[in-house]
């Protein structure tokens, strides 16, 4: 942790000094060991692999864990019945239902690692999706009770089975009208199916970014981290728990023509978190062919030589504020995710107000 860090200590002075520089770092001790919560997640292969598995089957209208980072029950009696019969680390299959697009309708299409941390739907979703959420009468009053989503993988197309073949006991007459409201266990034979399917780690909203992702075989992707302060594993690196700056990504080049049609002096900017917002710039110019259109660092606690916020949870509370000026009609609209289409006037003022709340937050 001290290498991990940076701290200068050795030896004898460790001891003496980690509390400090654990206040320093992560804000207090409680926020270091919230931080820290994933290592007491049981390992997805050890859910799984387990003679009575930690795995559990429910359905979705869709997978979107980069939006709803959670899973949501009707009512608190329905939520403790999860928690009491699971274990943190709880692996939960995700199948299409109701509304999901017709190519994911009654097929597993996503995986996602819960805790057993609670709370309520808005503190787990992207401030977008929440707005929507709210004012749909078919889902203001629905799976509003949280428990927090650490990971998630989404299954390939080429891949999909359907839900009765992956999971022929849980969907079997009387167990099918559960699945929707509470879930259903998976026996170790369906569990187990988990590992013929191909998958790609995901972002999950509130959780650290995902660096870089590829689609790979179950048993690949779900074998346990390398030792290390950063997750290491076979196809995707998440960024370290740690101070976290705010930043805004400009995309640089014809916006009229990269939209297709007038942004009437508007542009297209990204806003979020991480340790490194030039590291984060950088990994999406990587992702794009070479051509006339290129991120760049508008805004950036280091661009300002500001300290960074000592935790994700910090940073996280500023990013959605930011977000939600960003999407402030008529002078910004949401591009989908953490992407929006703003007036140079507005994402100054979104910048400005994003880290009065960063710097406001308190556990």
């Amino acid at each position: 942790m001290f290498a991990a860090h940076d701290w200068p200590e050795r030896g004898t002075g460790m001891m003496p000094s980690v509390q400090a520089h654990v206040v320093r770092s992560y804000g207090s001790v409680r926020a270091f060991e919230d931080a820290h919560i994933a290592d007491e997640l049981m390992l997805p292969i050890t859910a799984i692999k387990r003679d009575t598995p930690n795995v559990w089957l429910t359905s979705f209208y869709g997978f979107a864990p980069e939006k709803w980072g959670f899973l949501g029950f009707a009512d608190e009696t329905r939520r403790q019945g999860f928690l009491r019969q699971t274990q943190p680390g709880v692996l939960v299959v995700i199948y299409g239902s109701g509304d999901a697009p017709k190519d994911e309708l009654y097929n597993v299409i996503g995986i996602q690692q819960c805790s057993h941390q609670i709370g309520s739907a808005e503190q787990f979703m992207h401030p977008l999706a929440w707005d929507v959420k709210r004012v749909d009468p078919d889902q203001a009053d629905r799976w509003n009770y949280a428990v927090r989503t650490t990971r998630a993988w989404r299954v390939t197309p080429e891949s999909r089975m359907n839900v009765r073949k992956f999971a022929p006991e849980a969907t079997r007459t009387g167990a099918w009208q559960h699945i929707g409201s509470r879930g259903v266990q998976l026996s170790k034979a369906e569990a187990e199916n988990i590992l013929k399917l191909d998958l790609q780690e995901v972002d999950v909203y509130g959780e650290n970014p995902i660096l870089g992702s590829s689609a790979g075989s179950a048993t690949e992707i779900l074998a346990p981290s390398k030792p290390g302060p950063v997750s290491q594993r076979s196809f995707v690196t998440r960024e370290s728990e740690g101070p976290k700056h705010l930043y805004i990504l400009r995309l640089k080049g014809d916006t009229d023509a990269f939209l297709g049609k007038l942004a009437n002096g508007q542009i297209i900017v990204k806003a979020g978190f991480s340790k490194s917002p030039q590291t984060r710039c950088d990994d999406h110019n990587r992702t794009i062919p070479e051509c006339a259109f290129r991120w760049e660092v508008l805004h950036s606690g280091p661009k300002y030589d500001m300290k960074a916020y000592p935790t994700s949870e910090h940073a996280k509370h500023g990013e959605r504020v930011m977000q939600q000026i960003l999407s402030s009609r008529p002078r910004g609209r949401s591009l989908g995710g953490e992407f929006f289409l703003a007036e140079p006037t507005l994402i100054q003022d979104a910048w400005e107000q994003g880290n009065q709340s960063a710097k406001e937050y308190t556990k």
